[in-house]
């Protein structure tokens, strides 16, 4: 294991890697560059435990990426949390489309408990975490990265990875815009109590919907009495009605009556963007990494972020590690870590963009209603051939 010099006291404010965001993405990359023997430095603006807006689904295969992160098997069974043993594709019409998946679920666990849990981790395994430390921009050195200014702080790093979310301060260190349209998805969401799950407590259910095209809305199941519900649409899409997010969720809670009618919002809604994996380059450049939300790697079709997140969290950690085994995040160490992201995540979510567009045609024309249509989505979105984006090295 490659195992750098510790910092002394006279140089506490340098780190061999400093990450900004200490979310599902931040903490995957200092914990893999941790237990590669880096010394890690981590901020975060907010004080944990902290919620955060989204949908709170974890997948089979990010909730494998947490065991592994934690160090334990079942590590989300270890806080508040529900199963999800299906997944329910509904059509305008309520035919329903279900795959089951009871071998290995998935979970629904509130980023509140979530990001606490690879918090500890991180912390657990030599990371320096600093909370409340707001990050203004990253400084240059000649023509790379090399450092952070805080909050107060002047802090020096051989590498730098930004995990920090939409509007990255690696975008505007490397000059990259933000994209909209196809590039970006928008997405509200609130809690509700009393939603009726009609004797299926255990299965996500996405409704595809006219107004929703390029989208879906979302009933979870409930974690300790309160259930995840929202919509989620690509911009481009959004951008083409005159309907704000609030009215797309209100609308879409009255349209299901059934599910929704008997039950109650706690607090506000919220709304965010989600910057999609339709380009599969990550920015990067000397000396600075992006991963996860920051990276552009979130799912065109299904919206997932949290698997996505964790996995070019803990590439960039490796990346980082090796690279200074080696002597440094050069352009060459930053392009070895874009082609990583883009092998493993790019081609499949580019497939799922095309899928995307599909489910367009099928609902706007209802040719979902079709028998032979039909049976090819039942064998579809019922087989694990759905979860390609997740078949990662």
């Amino acid at each position: 294991m490659h195992q750098r010099k510790r910092s002394s006291g006279s140089d506490r404010e340098r780190y061999d890697l400093l990450v900004v965001g200490a979310g599902p993405a931040g903490c995957a990359a200092g914990i893999e560059a941790a237990r590669a023997g880096l010394r890690v430095g981590v901020l975060d603006r907010a004080t944990f435990p902290r919620a955060k807006t989204c949908g709170d689904a974890v997948s089979n295969r990010g909730a494998a990426l947490v065991d592994a992160l934690v160090g334990r098997p079942d590590a989300l069974r270890t806080v508040p949390h529900a199963e999800v043993r299906a997944g329910a594709a509904v059509f305008p019409d309520g035919s329903r489309v279900v795959r089951r998946f009871d071998d290995a679920p998935g979970f629904i666990v509130p980023r509140l408990h979530l990001d606490d849990l690879l918090r500890r981790a991180l912390e657990a395994a030599g990371a320096e975490l600093r909370q409340g430390v707001a990050v203004r921009r990253l400084e240059r050195e000649g023509d790379r990265v090399a450092g952070a200014i805080a909050d107060g702080l002047h802090l020096r790093a051989d590498v730098v990875v930004a995990a920090d979310g939409p509007g990255s301060v690696a975008w505007a260190a490397l000059g990259v815009p933000y994209r909209r349209g196809i590039h970006l998805g928008v997405a509200i969401t609130a809690y509700h109590e009393g939603v009726d799950h009609h004797g299926a407590p255990d299965t996500n259910e996405h409704y595809f919907e006219p107004d929703l095209r390029g989208g879906y809305g979302w009933i979870f199941p409930a974690v300790d009495g309160l259930s995840n519900l929202g919509v989620y649409q690509r911009a481009d899409r959004f951008a083409a009605h005159d309907a704000t997010l609030p009215e797309l969720l209100q609308r879409f809670v009255e349209r299901h009556p059934e599910r929704l009618g008997g039950s109650r919002p706690l607090g506000r809604a919220r709304r965010w963007a989600l910057p999609l994996m339709s380009r599969p380059w990550p920015p990067a450049g000397p000396g600075v990494l992006t991963c996860g939300d920051a990276a552009w790697s979130i799912d065109p079709l299904s919206g997932e972020g949290i698997f996505q997140a964790l996995h070019t969290g803990r590439l960039a950690g490796r990346a980082a590690a090796r690279a200074l085994a080696h002597g440094g995040l050069d352009r060459l160490a930053a392009r070895r870590y874009q082609l990583a992201c883009a092998a493993s995540l790019g081609p499949t979510s580019l497939g799922r963009l095309a899928i995307q567009e599909g489910m367009d045609h099928l609902v706007a024309h209802r040719w979902y209603r079709h028998p032979w249509i039909r049976r090819a989505i039942d064998r579809g979105y019922g087989s694990e051939a759905f979860e390609v984006s997740k078949r990662v090295s």
